[in-house]
């Protein structure tokens, strides 16, 4: 007998208290919720309601489309509320912020680029104007003249 490499993955229940739970945390309609899934509204009330068991997917589904989980294991503990993005740390970033980082983060490829052909092409570093960041030994400088 053969083995099958690609098994497919244990199905997840989800309880109907936890769809529930997670379409009005996101401030979504029975129906609003429907629509969102492309289901009938009686599909979800059956699904809330416990009558029929919810499938993972559209538990899953639902979570990405209010923003409150990222389809991939990367992305976990990220998530979007209102128009930001939130770090798992906390930190909120908003579509400025991050023009910004992607601005920045050109400047620095651009930056290294620059530093590897003169490097390459065997031109002399020029000095920089910034003074490296040194900690005192101890805090304190001693003072010889105090016996």
């Amino acid at each position: 007998m053969k083995k099958c490499r690609n098994r497919r993955k244990p199905y997840r229940p989800v309880s109907h208290e936890k769809l529930r739970e997670t379409r009005i945390l996101s401030g979504l309609s029975k129906k609003e919720a429907a629509e969102m899934l492309r289901v009938t509204y009686r599909t979800l009330h059956n699904w809330e309601s416990g009558r029929i068991q919810v499938p993972y997917a559209a538990f899953k589904l639902l979570r990405i489309l209010t923003g409150y989980e990222l389809p991939s294991d990367a992305w976990r503990g990220w998530m979007f509320s209102g128009d930001a993005l939130w770090s798992p740390e906390g930190k909120k970033f908003t579509a400025i912020d991050l023009n910004y980082l992607s601005l920045t983060f050109a400047m620095a490829k651009q930056w290294r680029l620059e530093r590897e052909e003169k490097r390459k092409s065997g031109l002399p570093s020029e000095r920089s104007n910034l003074l490296p960041f040194v900690r005192p030994k101890n805090g304190r400088k001693k003072n010889s003249s105090i016996g």
